[in-house]
């Protein structure tokens, strides 16, 4: 990989995360009768997003 795919594919992870954690925390605050969100779901979306985030730093 070159190094401005590694950046923009870093900035894009980045704000990724930054608008999936609006959304999360929009949705848990909220809690709506019928959310299927529960802590087990935010950690495992967190953890998925971490996995793939430490991926793109192994690729490298």
């Amino acid at each position: 990989m070159t190094n401005d795919f590694f950046i923009a594919l870093l900035s894009g992870w980045s704000i990724l995360f930054a608008f999936w954690t609006i959304v999360i925390l929009f949705v848990y605050l909220r809690k709506p009768p019928n959310s299927r969100l529960s802590k087990k779901v935010l950690y495992y979306s967190y953890i998925t997003f971490l996995v793939f985030l430490i991926l793109i730093f192994i690729i490298r």
